[in-house]
């Protein structure tokens, strides 16, 4: 497949986005991207800047290689997990941790050509988008964590209302929800995550998509388009990213400027790191 457009943009001082692909832009045979989980640690203990920006940077190492092999999407997210399991060991060693830290964590989506046809392997709410040569798409941009984005939504926007609008005063608030939330990584009760964990094996999408037509990757702050601003559709999106995945973006973040205390558009933080990789035949 061909690379029509990447793009990755954060929403503050650290991008905790990542993305990336192998082969020629003419020829992609594998390509991904990450979404970092925003810390609510009281201070990072890991470098880069936020310990999501870690994660991300040392998988974005890692899976540049793996994506080479051949190796089946499991064993290539094992071989991933663990190596990301020994580089926190490492990182950590002469560190003392909280005794309530919050692991790092991160969304992950990876499509990969095989012989058979192109496979993908989904953990977190980032989205994936294809469409077939009959003009036909499948959606993959549900997850079972949307329930509790769509109450933190509307608590932030109570607090709102009554003239909270500092997103650091509203993370602190709702930390023991955060924090209720986030220990249902990788449960059946939760929802699939990457993390310096083995539990980040318990249950990844594994897609067969065959051979489409077109695959748009991207982040939830780049899905934003579509489900918070209503500037496309499903379709429409992928149409106008195989045009011009910048031009996406700057719409996203017109719609996000013009709203800063998320009234017209309900959220709960005012930006989003933004990443997205579309590609086509």
């Amino acid at each position: 497949m061909r690379l029509l457009g990447a793009v990755s943009e954060g929403s503050g001082a650290v991008n905790e986005d990542g993305l990336g692909w192998l082969g020629a832009a003419d020829n992609v045979t594998a390509a991904w991207i990450f979404d970092g989980v925003t810390g609510i640690n009281r201070a990072n203990a890991l470098g880069d800047g936020t310990d999501a920006r870690w994660l991300v940077t040392r998988a974005q190492a890692r899976i540049s290689t793996l994506a080479a092999s051949d190796m089946p999407l499991p064993a290539l997210l094992a071989e991933l997990v663990a190596g990301l399991i020994a580089d926190f060991d490492v990182a950590t060693a002469s560190v003392e941790l909280p005794r309530d830290y919050d692991p790092p964590a991160a969304c992950l989506i990876l499509v990969k050509r095989y012989a058979t046809g192109w496979q993908a392997l989904r953990l977190g709410d980032s989205c994936l988008l294809a469409r077939d040569g009959g003009g036909n798409h499948r959606i993959h941009a549900a997850s079972p964590n949307n329930a509790f984005d769509h109450w933190l939504t509307r608590e932030a926007r109570k607090r709102r209302d009554a003239g909270v609008l500092d997103i650091k005063a509203l993370l602190a608030e709702f930390a023991p929800q955060l924090k209720e939330g986030r220990a249902k990584r990788n449960r059946p009760d939760g929802y699939s995550i990457l993390e310096a964990n083995r539990d980040a094996l318990a249950m990844p999408e594994i897609m067969d998509l065959g051979t489409p037509d077109q695959i748009l990757l991207c982040t939830d702050g780049y899905y934003r388009a579509v489900d918070h601003y209503g500037l496309h559709d499903d379709a429409g999106l992928m149409r106008a990213s195989a045009k011009d995945v910048g031009a996406v973006l700057a719409a996203l973040r017109a719609a996000e400027a013009v709203d800063p205390d998320c009234l017209r558009f309900p959220r709960f933080k005012p930006a989003d790191d933004a990443t997205a990789v579309m590609l086509a035949r």
